[in-house]
């Protein structure tokens, strides 16, 4: 049997809609359906853009519910809610949990700096002391990070123009130095400590926020922190990830305002909040400002997310004209019946069920014409068929 070719243009579409796994690029990632998930993410980020108020949100929810899709989609400035034009600006960055090590705190606290970039840290904490002053930056700092010498040394990474030193300062804050090399610093020892490596992070996202000792908005950034697939801690002993969990506390405490932390966790046991409690620790969990879940869709919902994903990819406006409905290459009851067939309605488990179909109707020669055939009810009894027999082979 010869196999047809897959050529998404068939069907009107500029490619494949049903992704599997998250996009690469903040730029492909596009927002279908769930509108209550949307509105929830839009007030949190509104509150975040208008006010001067630190926020800690837990994202749960079952594998493939979106919290990765999200990270993506409000990482990109355009698509955030309005942003109070006060606000100078918006820094989000994403990070995943370590996972290589076992030295969870270590481990964050170099992806962190690496995510922002050593360069575009020095340039900002250079702009951020040349507003405020040396001596008033020095004493914002101390009193953020709680230690004068890793203030001193934040502000030398921001104020030393010798190309030696910056160097000196880079190695410090990444590897550590020599004692003759801390010596030339001025600095008296290594950031080797958990709390010492979140004090550096909070002086460092200070920076970004602004020192400004006031809470006006005008006077300050916001920063966004996405940390993706906290789940992932349950790999590892209380006392690996302890030090990760107990300094993410230091942070939100030592950036009380113009911060926000995103958590994102998948856990699918029925005790999944008691499980997080667990490995976040309660002192962490009380900061809690707001909860996100992230439900498996309905059939309605999730006929309303297919079809509106599709619009982001079809070729042509209004397919009506070609006599053909909102959902093509599906007719719309052959879609409801796919998905209602499919044992978990996250929006992973809906892409790949769709993909699904219509490459088995690309090989099987569904389209040999642009708009000529449809997956109708009796193509997806068909298609459902061979899933079946696939799953037990």
């Amino acid at each position: 049997m010869e196999y047809g070719k897959v050529d998404w243009n068939l069907v009107y579409l500029k490619e494949n809609p049903f992704n599997v796994s998250p996009p690469t690029n903040p730029e492909d990632a596009v927002w279908a359906g769930m509108p209550e998930l949307k509105r929830q993410f839009d007030e949190i980020l509104s509150e975040a853009f208008s006010s001067s108020v630190t926020q800690v949100v837990l994202n749960r929810g079952p594998i493939g519910g979106g919290k990765t899709h999200a990270s993506l989609y409000f990482s990109l400035q355009e698509n955030l809610p309005h942003v109070d034009p006060a606000v100078r600006k918006v820094y989000t960055v994403r990070v995943s949990t370590p996972k290589e090590t076992g030295k969870t705190d270590e481990d964050f606290y170099v992806e962190l700096l690496d995510k922002f970039g050593m360069t575009t840290i020095q340039e900002t904490i250079h702009s951020a002391i040349t507003e405020r002053g040396e001596v008033e930056s020095l004493q914002s700092l101390r009193t953020v990070v709680g230690s004068e010498e890793l203030a001193r040394a934040i502000v030398l990474l921001g104020s030393e123009e010798s190309e030696d030193m910056q160097k000196l300062l880079r190695a410090y804050f990444l590897d550590g130095c020599t004692k003759t090399e801390l010596r030339k610093i001025g600095v008296a020892r290594n950031i080797t400590k958990s709390q010492d490596r979140f004090r550096v992070l909070a002086g460092v996202l200070q920076c970004f926020i602004g020192l400004s000792p006031t809470s006006k908005l005008s006077e300050h950034s916001r920063v966004c922190l996405w940390i993706d697939e906290m789940e992932d801690l349950v790999y590892f002993t209380a006392s690996q990830f302890r030090p990760f969990t107990q300094g993410l506390r230091e942070l939100i405490d030592r950036l009380p305002n113009f911060f926000t932390l995103f958590m994102n966790f998948t856990l699918t046991s029925p005790e999944e909040y008691e499980e997080i409690e667990v490995l976040l620790g309660k002192a962490l969990v009380d900061r809690i400002t707001n909860v996100i879940y992230f439900p498996e869709l309905k059939i309605d919902e999730a006929m309303e997310y297919v079809t509106e994903l599709l619009s982001f990819y079809q070729t042509i406006d209004n397919l009506s004209s070609k006599g053909l409905p909102p959902t093509y290459p599906f007719e719309e009851a052959a879609l409801r019946n796919i998905l209602e067939d499919l044992e978990k309605r996250t929006p992973r488990s809906i892409n790949k069920r769709c993909r699904n179909a219509i490459t088995f109707a690309f090989r099987d020669n569904l389209f040999p014409k642009q708009g000529d055939s449809i997956i109708d009810v009796d193509y997806a009894k068909k298609f459902e068929r061979s899933e079946l027999d696939r799953e037990v082979q």
